[in-house]
């Protein structure tokens, strides 16, 4: 059954409205008829069955809800994954992934060994990162959509995500392996919400790491084996929701 994400406001008195970009998606795209059913959510945990309906005059879909279930495939810990700016390819692929794994928060950050530079995000690149965030959790049958937070700056990145989330982890290479494991790190860890800190292309340096550890952030080993980027940014938080049983 296909699945669509839509704003809580379009579901009112048993009746759905679709937006622009998925009524042509479900005409043209996936050329549904009146009358198939499709799956709605509403992005607060609630899927709806809604029946289709074609207006004779215009062919735009709505929608007629015939029940309501709640979603219980989102995990019971709350992850959180900050990342550094890279190019278009290696993001996409970050965001895509772990909202399938079931991170709920992405931080993208800048550094000082990070590809991109810039905090700045343009709207037209905002508007494709949330589509595929979008896409991916309706893939995976995720009950919420993760949140895509603007780009920060490392320091800030730390500091605001540590005032949101309990245990806050940074992987680092130059932790000693078998020193720092993620198991030994979140046994006994009885709290709902963990953030994830994973390096840009070229690590951090010495002062980042510092400053990581001045403000709480505890330091993890992933191996002895080097992680791209890209691998860190999935292998992490999905270790994470296996350690904690989701």
């Amino acid at each position: 059954m296909n699945r669509f994400f839509l704003s809580s406001d379009r579901i009112s008195g048993g009746e759905v409205s679709f937006p622009d970009d998925i009524s042509h998606q479900i005409s043209h795209v996936l050329r549904l008829k009146a009358g198939d059913v499709v799956a709605v959510l509403d992005n607060l945990g609630h899927l709806y069955q809604v029946s289709l309906v074609l207006n004779p005059h215009t062919n735009r879909p709505t929608g007629r809800v015939l029940g309501r279930e709640l979603v219980d495939t989102e995990p019971q810990t709350r992850v959180a994954l900050c990342f550094g700016l890279s190019n278009r390819d290696k993001v996409e692929w970050v965001l895509q992934k772990a909202t399938e794994i079931g991170v709920v928060d992405f931080f993208p950050f800048v550094s000082s060994h990070t590809l991109v530079k810039s905090t700045t995000l343009s709207s037209k690149k905002l508007v494709r990162w949330e589509r595929i965030i979008r896409e991916a959790a309706e893939q995976s049958h995720r009950g919420r959509l993760p949140v895509l937070n603007r780009p920060l700056d490392y320091s800030v990145c730390l500091a605001e995500v540590k005032n949101q989330y309990g245990l806050c982890l940074i992987a680092w290479e130059g932790a000693v392996p078998g020193k720092a494991p993620l198991s030994s790190t979140l046994n006994g860890y009885e709290g709902d919400s963990i953030a994830v800190f994973v390096g840009p292309e070229g690590g951090f340096s010495v002062e980042e790491m510092s400053t990581a550890r001045e403000m709480g952030w505890q330091v993890i080993s992933l191996g002895s084996r080097i992680l791209r980027m890209e691998t860190a940014a999935i292998v992490l938080p999905a270790l994470v929701l296996h350690e904690m049983g989701d």
